[in-house]
């Protein structure tokens, strides 16, 4: 389970939104602390908080809760089949030692055990599955959340959105006059109510 938390622990991380090849080629268009890319044109630049995007949208929240139930009930079923397998084995082992078992109980107990093990080593996969599955959605929601970004840009016209993380993050300090991530979180939450409400299917009768 340790690359599972790994990987749990990357999406609550997720949002660096945002694009550091633009950052390289922001700081690749400066020159002396002003923009190089004409005399009288100056860059719109926006951020926006990663850490509370991860935070306030929904449809993330959501889905880490569905990979945290998923993993506890996966680790719940592991470690109830790993007891029976070393239960079973003592057992065996007990008997064997004291002289009380025959031929045929050690094919049948070594049958079981090795159908047990078996099933152990079955989780495993179910377990890599589980990760990529993991992967893949939060590449998805990913570029979910650039989408969203690149739509909401549209009329707002940001030459750069660039994203930040209270700590840990490239951007190291943003004006919070530049802060788009309310507008962002907002609209993000709105996309994900509405494909919710499509989703629900229309119980009423027609009369």
């Amino acid at each position: 389970m340790k690359n599972l938390s790994i990987a749990l622990n990357a999406i609550l991380l997720v949002l660096v939104i945002i694009l550091f090849v633009m950052m390289n080629n922001l700081k690749k268009g400066m020159d002396g602390g002003s923009a190089s890319i004409g005399k009288n044109k100056l860059l719109r630049i926006a951020y926006v908080n990663a850490d509370s995007i991860n935070s306030n949208y929904l449809l993330m929240k959501d889905f880490n809760a569905e990979i945290q139930a998923k993993e506890a009930q996966f680790q719940d079923e592991y470690n109830q089949k790993a007891k029976r397998l070393q239960d079973d084995y003592q057992s065996y082992m007990q008997k064997k030692q004291s002289g009380n078992t025959s031929e045929l109980d050690d094919e049948k107990a070594q049958q079981k055990l090795q159908t047990e093990k078996s099933e152990l080593d079955g989780m495993q996969q179910e377990r890599d599955e589980l990760l990529k599955d993991v992967q893949d959605r939060n590449f998805q929601l990913q570029k979910k959340i650039q989408k969203f970004i690149v739509d909401y840009n549209k009329t707002s016209k940001f030459d750069y959105v660039l994203g930040y993380e209270n700590v840990g993050g490239s951007l190291l300090y943003g004006n919070d006059s530049l802060d788009i991530t309310k507008p962002i979180v907002a609209g993000l939450n709105q996309q994900y109510k509405d494909s919710l409400q499509k989703a629900t299917p229309n119980t009423g009768t027609k009369h």
